[in-house]
């Protein structure tokens, strides 16, 4: 069942203004221009007829014509618009609706935040690709979840082994261990792409301090 919380409630039709607008208006400009040249094309011949040289009852009926149609023409291409005009503005808020929801939940990723899935309505658009970004946020969080419990199991073992004073077969073997650990640990790094190198010579720099700063690497027993 959704969360009351992340369910994408509809609050106005043009949910994302930016993005709707100049569609919509693209949209009707090019079927004005559509309902314009079909006007045209329709009334053309009587218009002639009404300036063209010849009988008067021909000319007289031609006009009433010409008026008759542009009236009736006029009336249905408004009525189009109008109904065009509210078609396209559902339309586009199907369309730009699952935007604003995948935007909202990318900045809560952003913000390290994996708990907020999208949800989407009957009848949206991209489904297909909010299911590949819920698919990635579970499989991240899985990741970063595994990470998290390793990583405080192993600050455990260290702290608990630190003050113990062992013989050195002893602080070797979990050494071992640890680095076992650590390696497991950087094996589901490691399948992170970052971008650029700086982040990852960061990462072996603070590594590096960590492991120098350890007093079971330098063997001694306090």
């Amino acid at each position: 069942m959704k969360s009351k919380a992340n369910r994408r409630k509809l609050r106005n039709f043009l949910i994302h203004k930016d993005l709707q607008r100049p569609m919509i208006v693209a949209h009707l400009a090019y079927l004005l221009y559509v309902l314009v040249a079909i006007i045209a094309t329709i009334l053309s011949p009587y218009y002639s007829d009404i300036f063209a040289t010849g009988d008067l009852w021909a000319k007289h009926f031609s006009a009433k014509t010409f008026i008759v149609l542009l009236e009736r023409l006029t009336l249905v291409s408004l009525f189009i618009v109008v109904i065009s005009f509210f078609h396209f503005v559902l339309f586009t808020h199907k369309f730009c609706g699952p935007l604003v929801n995948i935007g909202h939940t990318i900045a809560r990723i952003s913000e390290s935040d994996f708990t907020r899935k999208i949800y989407l309505r009957k009848g949206d658009f991209l489904k297909n690709e909010a299911k590949q970004i819920n698919a990635m946020m579970k499989s991240l969080s899985n990741s970063i979840e595994i990470i998290k419990r390793e990583n405080h199991l192993l600050l455990e073992d260290i702290e608990e082994s630190i003050p113990a004073c062992a013989k050195q077969p002893e602080i070797d073997a979990k050494l071992k261990d640890f680095q076992d650990r650590a390696n497991r640990c950087r094996v589901l790094l490691d399948n992170f792409q970052l971008i650029g190198e700086s982040t990852e010579n960061a990462a072996t720099d603070q590594i590096q301090h960590l492991v120098s700063d350890n007093p079971l690497s330098a063997n001694k027993c306090t």
